[in-house]
């Protein structure tokens, strides 16, 4: 079965799309277009740029690069540690950075410089593969001036390491990412979802959009579980207007969503633990294979018989 694949954001979450891969492959569909936002993307990247038969290979490379040891100090103080520190292989402090509230200093750009992930993307990603058109690619980012969602396709113009630092300039953390005359931001905030995309033609593929936000789920009445509800009500709520606006008359479509009781944390987009990334890579692999289970092929029109 040809497919479309649709990879949302959200940061250490997208440990989810590689398990959801996994179970893509094992289902034996053709996935012929992908397109994705923020981790999305680098995801999308990540697979068109391997050869077919190494792409799992790849993804877990690159989990294993950003997989971090259980803190001893316990999850929030991890992502409060990153977030003050950096990452090792992603992303470091910048200068001055968060000093220039500092009497004197001089204006920063950003929080963090992202040299080692530049260095990481060159490791594992053949552009020259990913821009081959073997599978068409669409990174999308946001227009830091205009509020425009650009979509960058790999079959109008070559992808870079550019294209995915700015899916994934997270504003202040990361710098904008100028492109052409224009400055781009990471596309999650504002349409975490890049289902757009991939309804620019007709087409029987499967659209198989994968999420990592849910919409509907009970409340924590604590400042940590107000905290990360009201994260989740932003990215699905934009997740459900975007479907909701979309015209998916006649097409094949499934939302599979991340679901995960046992992380109902506020920092859990920031949260690269090893345990924590295996734990959503099976959770993309169980919850997308059960979703594929139940898909049943359209009949094939049969020719009449003239004779």
């Amino acid at each position: 079965m040809e497919t479309w694949l649709c990879l949302a954001g959200g940061n250490a979450l997208g440990a989810f799309h590689v398990g959801a891969w996994q179970a893509i492959e094992a289902s034996g569909m053709r996935v012929t277009r992908i397109a994705g936002a923020s981790i999305g993307a680098v995801v999308a990247a990540l697979i068109a740029g391997s050869p077919p038969d190494r792409r799992d290979n790849t993804l877990r490379q690159f989990l294993s690069h950003v997989g971090q040891r259980r803190s001893l100090t316990g999850r929030r103080a991890a992502v409060a540690g990153l977030l003050a520190m950096g990452h090792p292989t992603l992303f470091v402090p910048s200068w001055p950075g968060i000093w220039e509230i500092l009497p004197g200093m001089p204006a920063d750009r950003a929080l963090f410089r992202r040299d080692r992930m530049k260095h990481l993307f060159e490791e594992l990603i053949d552009f020259d593969r990913l821009n081959s058109g073997d599978i068409e690619v669409t990174v999308t980012a946001l227009d830091a001036e205009t509020g425009e969602v650009v979509a960058f396709r790999n079959t109008e113009g070559p992808l870079g390491i550019d294209h995915l630092l700015a899916s994934t300039a997270l504003p202040v953390l990361f710098r904008p990412v100028r492109i052409g005359e224009r400055y781009f931001l990471d596309s999650g905030t504002c349409e975490n979802l890049p289902l757009r995309p991939l309804l620019d033609r007709p087409g029987d593929a499967l659209i198989l959009a994968l999420d990592l936000y849910e919409l509907q789920k009970p409340l924590t009445p604590t400042m940590d579980g107000v905290a990360c509800r009201a994260q989740e009500l932003v990215f699905a709520g934009q997740s459900a207007r975007i479907i909701q606006s979309c015209d998916l008359t006649d097409r094949r479509f499934r939302h599979v969503i991340l679901t995960d009781p046992e992380d109902d944390f506020a920092g859990k987009a920031f949260n690269y633990g090893r345990e924590r990334l295996e734990h959503r890579m099976r959770l993309g692999r169980q919850q997308t294979a059960a979703s594929l289970s139940n898909l049943e092929p359209r009949a094939i029109p049969q020719q009449e018989d003239n004779r």
